[in-house]
């Protein structure tokens, strides 16, 4: 069979069924929309865009803006913002304005086949793709280029004469072109394209020297991506497929187009349209040419035509009215190409089409977004941004594409990876990680810095003056809160804790002691505590048994004084490992020394007062994301007053407060790169406070008598005030406690 070779506009015909969303003709005259009540001002926080010059001033027509939140607030939860928060929570109200705007719901619409008028399908392209969400942020594509080669082009076109910074010499008028150069930067007052600020290379497809010329001015130009919504078929019509053979024909020895797609596709993304032939099986020569070409892989996109069901939270369904990805699946990605778009008969007409022609400028016009969003990335890149955020829960994936470093995603021969996100693909990828000034890179998986509750909330109070630049695994850069670097050690349990010190020195004891008894001195280390005393009293110890490893200390105190006023001067050494000093996510370990002081008074009536306090210093080691970490001050105090043999021989009520330990004076510094406006960021000391700004304090009361000669009870009410050192944070505990002796 001989072949004709020719470039096929991958789009069907399709007739729109009259509808709510949908009636008239094929074309419709431009209307003002509710939109144009949003276009004002300028877009939130651009960033520094890449991409080559043009002929004319590269930075588009139409000057497409909303007025979008006038601060990039946090919204949702996470360690990262997306473009500029963590979710797109803020901007949720404008996407839905912006959806329900004459220019998006132009293009939601109740359709059908020529072939099968029966059967009626809903489309709403721009809102499946949720390009709403991207514009909603202020992103339209400004300062990026698209290249697009077609049949031909009304470059005078309102929708967009004002972005086109390159042409081919002889260009045709087509309104198959004008179509396609619409939905990737259209703006008028009829519709909005994916990227109506993004700046136009035309060229056509006429012959392979037309097709080298325009691949060749798409590279010089620095495009992004080449839009291509065409295929190559024989006499018959149908769409020449991946084939050795057919490649040798269509581009032969020397081919200028062959060496031209290498070598843009080695910068940029080439975007093919699969073929409209639902029942095709084999992909076309274009859209896999990677199969027989591997490195063009890296810069190569095939897209499909595909009507879904979706929601909110993502796609349910699809109606696959393309031909499936097959040998292309690995990089191959689906949107809806139903759009009114613009058409050649005039400057100002519009006309209704369906097609895989319409679903590929989709593709071409997020990279556009994306290219706006993230300057520091590459147009591959950005590809596996587009990969590895397409929905693909609609369908169960047959392989996986690794994208990097272990990230993967599904894909199948039918869906490829699924279907257009351009609100995912905004969002972080992956794990997220920040790059210290000397080259470390910290996975922030968890928070690189945990600090015990001798610090309370200092760390996070400390960071959270700046914005800390990170990239996800993708390499994308975000913003996130300092504090997000931090976080504290687990609020104690306060009945817990409380529990665990009255039998750590064993009940009897605590209820004969007037002032506190050995244990106390490890409160709030773990592990537990043996004591043991001269028989005259004059020199106690108390030892911290470890608990897993979790630390150790030694108490060694001696009476200066003793009888109805009794005076104990002690010394402690310790180490602990990030319950109450830890500065690191693996909780080094911390080494302490303290002076201990125990003054009780006996009062009249068998009243008692006592007083404890402990002040002492600490060597600290931090995660390495601290740099200078000075020694830190910490103290501690304790006051009980109370009565022995109130209701009954032996038995202790006593009313207290106390300061567990807390950090009172050091200091520590991280050198972070701190976000700055425009994308940009630099590397800066931030200065931490290590004392917290809120102390906690403990007020309790408690009752303790003997039950016969072996058993003891004591019920305790104890309530804290800026629980774990942190401001507001608060708990109240009841402890009944039971004590046998054998």
């Amino acid at each position: 069979m001989s072949l004709f070779f020719r470039a096929r506009p991958c789009d069907c015909a399709p007739v729109p069924n009259p509808g709510p969303a949908r009636r008239g003709s094929l074309f419709r005259s431009p209307a003002a929309g509710t939109l144009r009540a949003l276009l004002l001002g300028s877009t939130l926080l651009p960033l520094a865009a890449c991409g080559g010059a043009g002929e004319e001033d590269g930075s588009g027509g139409g000057d497409y803006s909303v007025n979008v939140p006038a601060a990039p607030d946090s919204g949702g939860s996470g360690i990262l913002g997306s473009y500029f928060v963590s979710s797109f929570a803020p901007y949720e109200a404008l996407a839905a304005d912006l959806r329900a705007s004459a220019l998006y719901a132009i293009q939601q619409v109740s359709w059908s086949f020529n072939s099968d008028p029966a059967t009626l399908r809903d489309s709403f392209a721009p809102a499946s793709a949720r390009v709403e969400y991207a514009h909603a942020a202020g992103l339209t594509g400004k300062g990026q280029v698209v290249s697009i080669v077609d049949a031909g082009f009304r470059t005078s076109h309102e929708a967009f004469a004002d972005n086109v910074v390159n042409r081919q010499n002889g260009l045709p008028v087509d309104s198959h072109g004008t179509a396609v150069a619409s939905v990737v930067a259209g703006f008028s007052p009829t519709m909005v394209g994916i990227a109506p600020n993004a700046s136009l290379a035309l060229g056509s497809y006429d012959t392979t020297a037309t097709l080298a010329a325009a691949t060749n001015a798409a590279r010089t130009l620095g495009a992004v991506a080449q839009n291509n919504s065409w295929g190559f078929v024989d006499t018959s019509g149908a769409t020449l497929t991946v084939s050795d053979t057919n490649f040798a024909t269509i581009f032969g020895a020397g081919n200028a187009y062959s060496a031209a797609l290498t070598n843009y596709a080695a910068e940029g993304v080439v975007v093919f349209a699969l073929s409209n032939v639902a029942g095709d099986t084999s992909a076309g020569l274009m859209d896999a040419l990677p199969v027989l070409l591997p490195e063009l892989e890296s810069g190569w996109l095939a897209v499909g035509n595909a009507i879904p069901e979706f929601d909110a939270d993502g796609i349910n369904s699809v109606d696959l009215v393309s031909s499936a990805c097959q040998e292309a699946a690995a990089w191959c990605l689906l949107a809806d190409g139903t759009w009114t778009a613009a058409s050649a008969v005039s400057d100002s007409s519009y006309a209704f089409g369906v097609g895989s022609s319409f679903a590929a400028p989709q593709v071409s016009g997020a990279l556009a977004l994306l290219a706006e969003a993230f300057p520091a990335l590459t147009p591959h890149d950005l590809r596996l941004r587009l990969l590895a955020s397409a929905d693909n829960g609609f369908f169960t994936p047959t392989a996986w594409l690794e994208i990097e470093n272990g990230l993967k995603h599904g894909y199948d021969t039918t869906y490829g990876h699924g279907f257009l996100d351009i609100r995912a693909a905004l969002l972080p990828i992956g794990t997220p990680k920040v790059t210290l000034a000397d080259g470390t890179v910290t996975v922030l998986n968890a928070p690189p810095i945990v600090s015990g509750s001798a610090f309370g909330d200092a760390l996070t109070r400390g960071l959270s003056a700046v914005e800390v630049a990170v990239t996800d695994s993708l390499n994308a850069g975000f913003r996130a809160p300092g504090e997000a670097l931090a976080a504290t050690a687990g609020l104690p349990d306060l009945g817990t804790g409380r529990l665990a010190r009255a039998f750590s020195a064993g009940l009897a004891e605590r209820r004969v002691a007037s002032a506190a008894p050995l244990s106390d001195r490890f409160d709030g280390f773990a592990g537990r505590t043996a004591g043991a005393r001269l028989p005259d009293g004059s020199l106690s110890a108390a030892v911290l048994l470890p608990q897993g490893g979790d630390g150790f200390g030694v108490s060694l105190s001696t009476a200066v004084a003793d009888g109805a006023t009794r005076l104990d001067l002690g010394l402690k050494l310790a180490r602990d490992r990030g319950a109450l000093l830890g500065l690191g996510d693996d909780r080094g370990a911390n080494d302490l020394i303290s002076v201990e002081l125990a003054l009780s008074q006996d009062l009249a009536g068998n009243g008692f007062l006592a007083l404890t306090g402990e002040a002492g210093i600490a060597d600290l080691s931090g995660a390495d994301i601290l740099e200078g970490v000075s020694a830190a001050g910490f103290n501690s105090f304790g006051v009980e007053i109370g009565r022995h043999d109130l209701a009954t021989r032996g038995d202790r009520l006593a009313f207290g407060a106390a300061l567990p330990m807390a950090v009172t004076s050091g200091r520590a510094e991280a050198l972070l790169p701190v976000a700055r406006g425009f994308g940009t960021a630099s590397y800066e000391p931030v200065a931490i406070d290590l004392a917290p700004e809120a102390r906690q304090v403990d007020l309790s009361v408690s009752y303790q008598r003997p039950l016969g000669e072996r058993a003891e009870l004591m019920l305790e009410l104890v309530h804290a005030e800026n629980l774990g050192n942190r401001a507001g944070a608060r708990d109240t505990a009841a402890v009944l406690a039971f004590g046998w002796s054998f």
